[in-house]
């Protein structure tokens, strides 16, 4: 039968081998993106319908989520061909319906190839394995579209016998740097499958969203940055750098930010408004060298962002799978569209931290894996969601550490090397039994799995305090920084951590540090004036507290602490941390975050009876708040006291050799 090529502009398309030829230089596409190029262009001018296309690109079987599928696809084949989505040449969309493949199309028939034909020539191929590969020889290749270069490979000629396929793998890249063009050999995971059979997990960074007009605060994008970045970490064989590291979205930049943060690709985004309407638009580049491998646009009402959020992170999983035959891509994921999708809306709410947001996420986790019952990661999505509502509510009874661990063993039974598995049960572990070892060697298991999660090692951190490790916990939480050097978590941890060791100057900068990184978050704040009032900066540590009030708008809380820098200056610390317990009974002026309980202010108000009987209460119902009682600087007044070291012993802890007999030096 004769062999067709379509010819469109500059550009011709042979169906058989899948090569997109253009100004006489070929290139392979995936075999996904051929199929759908050959369906439009056999039906140029004529709307080709979204029904159509899924039958064409997943003919025989049950897509995950196609319509997201299509949208990818689509995109893909704009950028090879350089089509502006919002001013076509080629690819027109037609809302709600379908696309159109616009322009004059002519269709070219030849002779199909013989055994006894000779082959035609070859377009050359760079050998972009050889160290011959020059700049004189990159400044030679193709004019072909920039937009996707893992796909601008030279196409080898077709064999001598039998037409050829499509190839189903990208091999090596093309890719230019900022200031000159060269060489080199790509092996990141979008550009190649792994030959060893171990799984690289893809290394994403994701830039500031650049406010563009308009007078919308910045930090709605940051806000957005940050939902996205905690949901994208949820994507199979994805390893999203902490959102903070990332303080810039020049381009100029990447190279360093790369080297700094061991980066494979970076997520660039902007965010305009139009009217009622936001226009985003993102970019996914190699970190290397801030090629450009896919673009991303969305338009929406304010209150549809999270939508958003969630389509972005749909479209780029959907982008990293194109190159995989099943969805399934490591152990303890799942096929079933309504289980990720439910599992990605888990871990956005549980990105919030707020004790409703939690309760959401810990539905919709539940929902997934009544879905999937062996989707490993939604059961452990699910450990982890209880073990923060436990932060919230420390009362035993409800059980809430019980359903973490609980739920990370049923993780573990299905897939024994997640990470986060382990690492809630290592922190179940220490505060439901008081097993520090046990707790200890799950943490270390679960940074040994997974050493690029920060959050592992500040975990690991706060057990190494609690049993007075202190120069441990400073290790691990260094090592947090150099692999997440801009992540504002491992900063309040370190003040956390310096306050305990009695090293204020460690603590004061560190805690500094979290409040600049961000400015604007209320619990920022709070951090920054907690270390200030645990090392005596009582002054800075009120002024502090008024900040965060005002970001919260909280003028209760406004007046309060007004009232409280009065009586500090004027009647000392003792008559504000009767103040603050005031308004603790009467829940006036009481944060929308933590900051010290009733027993921390007894002790700084002097009243040593109500101290002890407030930790007895606490003892009594194994409130892990108990765990760092021996190391609080505000209960060092209280290491003489027998009532005080007894009721430490019955919940499993005790003052460290290092602050025994350590003078007091609060609250006096």
């Amino acid at each position: 039968m004769p062999r067709h090529l379509y010819v469109f502009a500059e550009f011709a398309f042979d169906p058989e081998t899948g090569t997109l030829t253009r100004r006489n230089r070929g290139v392979h596409l995936p075999e996904q993106t051929a199929l759908l190029l050959e369906a439009l262009l056999t039906n140029a001018n004529n709307l080709v319908s979204r029904e159509d296309l899924r039958q064409v690109l997943w003919p025989d079987e049950e897509f995950l989520d196609y319509g997201q599928g299509i949208n990818v696809a689509i995109n893909r084949l704009r950028n090879i061909l350089r089509d502006d989505p919002k001013n076509p040449r080629f690819l027109k969309t037609i809302p709600k319906r379908g696309y159109s493949f616009c322009g004059e199309v002519t269709v070219v028939e030849r002779e199909p190839s013989t055994q006894n034909r000779a082959p035609e020539p070859a377009a050359p191929v760079i050998d972009t394995t050889s160290s011959a590969a020059t700049a004189a020889e990159a400044e030679a290749a193709p004019d072909l579209p920039l937009a996707s270069p893992s796909l601008f490979v030279a196409a080898p000629a077709p064999p001598e016998t039998g037409p050829s396929t499509p190839s189903r793998y990208w091999r090596l890249a093309w890719i230019a740097g900022f200031a000159i063009v060269t060489l080199i050999v790509a092996v990141a995971f979008l550009h190649t499958r792994p030959t060893s059979g171990a799984v690289h997990a893809l290394k994403l960074g994701i830039a500031p969203i650049r406010m563009i007009g308009g007078n919308d605060p910045a930090d709605l994008g940051e806000g957005f940055r940050l939902e996205l970045s905690d949901a994208m970490s949820r994507l199979p064989q994805v390893q999203v750098r902490a959102a903070s590291s990332f303080t810039i979205s020049d381009a100029a930049d990447i190279p360093r930010l790369s080297r700094a943060l061991n980066l494979d690709d970076l997520l660039l985004g902007s965010m305009s408004r139009q009217g009622d309407q936001y226009d985003l638009k993102f970019e996914l580049v190699r970190a290397a060298d801030a090629t450009h491998l896919a673009s991303f646009e969305y338009s929406a009402a304010k209150k549809d962002l999270p939508a958003i959020s969630e389509r972005l992170q749909q479209d780029i999983f959907h982008y990293l799978q194109s190159k995989t035959e099943t969805l399934q891509t490591i152990k303890g994921s799942t096929n079933d569209a309504q289980a990720y999708e439910l599992y990605l809306q888990g871990s956005y709410h549980m990105f919030e931290r707020e004790p409703a947001s939690l309760r959401k996420a810990v539905a919709e986790f539940q929902q997934a894996t009544l879905r999937d019952p062996s989707f490993a990661a939604a059961y452990a999505g699910l450990a982890t969601a209880y073990l923060k509502l436990s932060a919230y509510d420390t009362d035993p009874r409800d059980g809430l550490l019980d359903k973490a661990e609980a739920f990370a063993r049923d993780a573990i039974r299905i897939d024994p090397s997640l990470a986060q598995a382990h690492a809630v049960l290592g922190s179940t572990a220490y505060k439901l039994d008081r097993d520090f070892p046990r707790g200890e060697a799950e943490l270390r298991d679960a940074i040994r799995i997974d050493p690029t999660q920060a959050e592992y090692r500040n975990w690991l951190a706060v057990l190494l305090t609690e049993e007075g490790r202190f120069d441990e916990a400073l290790t691990q939480l260094n090592l947090a920084q150099t692999s997440a050097p801009f992540w504002p978590s491992v900063y309040a941890m370190e003040g956390l951590v310096g306050v305990y060791a009695r090293r204020n100057e460690t603590a004061i900068a560190a805690a500094r540090r979290y409040a600049e990184l961000l400015p604007n978050l209320p619990i920022a704040h709070n951090t920054l004036a907690w270390v200030y009032f645990e090392t005596g900066h009582y002054q800075d540590a009120v002024n502090e507290w008024r900040q965060m009030a005002e970001l919260q708008n909280d003028h209760v809380r406004v007046a309060l602490e007004e009232k409280g820098m009065s009586l500090l200056k004027s009647k000392g610390i003792h008559a504000y941390a009767e103040l603050r317990l005031a308004a603790i009974e009467s829940r006036q002026g009481v944060s929308q975050v933590n900051d010290f309980s009733p027993a921390e202010w007894d002790a700084c108000a002097g009243k040593r009876d109500q101290a002890i009987s407030e930790l007895e209460r606490l003892s009594a119902a194994r409130d892990p708040y108990m765990l760092h009682v021996g190391v609080d600087p505000l209960f060092d007044s209280l290491h003489n006291d027998p009532r005080f070291l007894a009721l430490l012993s019955r919940s499993g802890v005790s003052v460290p050799p290092s602050l025994s007999g350590v003078d007091s030096h609060l609250c006096q």
